[in-house]
């Protein structure tokens, strides 16, 4: 039996209002569209392929900019900064460390990416926009593609090029095309990962083992 973890769809939900004060706490107009992602700066989250991919978009969408959020995701990384400031990327990444308003942060998002490059088993980052209705651009690692399956795009770990592609294809949709892609998102989390429904599996499985042992 498998059993998925499950996610708070009253704590990871559409957010109105965080579009407008994400935008205007990192200085930019209600109308820019900005990509980002939660993780740890770590090899396995491959911050690299993510700024790479952002050097890609920039060249045919410089107006994007982009959000990361997470341990020693900062300017004081020396490897991070360097990667953006090598590609000439600072004016439009913002770096905010580690933050207690994930909730807000996602929901403010146009596209919530995950670069990693492996390691990853069920990324529950991933879950938590798709609860926000924001449409994922992932790379196919864990259960990632199968998370997002057609409400999203998955490419192939440590490629920049279809990494902006997929960046590039949804931010191409009209605003509504992609909120609808962002509500498939959601309704899929609803139907399948549901923390109430996972934990009444859970609840069900022990409820069967103690039946089986004690009858």
């Amino acid at each position: 039996m498998v059993i998925p973890n499950g996610f708070d769809l009253a704590k990871f939900q559409p957010d109105g209002s965080a579009r407008a004060s994400v935008r205007a706490e990192l200085g930019l107009s209600a109308e820019t569209k900005l990509i980002g992602m939660a993780a740890r700066f770590h090899p396995q989250k491959d911050h690299a392929n993510f700024v790479a991919a952002a050097k890609c978009l920039h060249a045919t969408m410089p107006a994007v900019h982009f959000v990361l959020w997470g341990k020693d995701v900062n300017w004081d990384n020396a490897d991070l900064a360097g990667w953006i400031d090598e590609a000439g990327l600072r004016d439009c990444f913002h770096l905010l460390d580690l933050r207690l308003d994930a909730p807000r942060l996602t929901a403010a998002l146009d596209v919530a990416a995950l670069s990693s490059a492996r390691g990853e088993a069920f990324p529950m980052v991933i879950g938590e926009a798709m609860a926000c209705a924001v449409p994922c651009a992932v790379t196919d690692v864990g259960d990632a593609k199968s998370m997002v399956a057609e409400t999203g795009r998955t490419v192939p770990p440590g490629n920049a090029d279809a990494l902006a592609h997929a960046w590039q294809e949804l931010l191409s949709m009209s605003d509504e095309e992609r909120s609808l892609l962002g509500q498939r998102a959601r309704q899929r989390v609803m139907e399948q990962y549901d923390i109430r429904k996972t934990s009444g599996q859970y609840a069900q499985l022990y409820k069967d083992i103690i039946t089986k042992v004690y009858r």
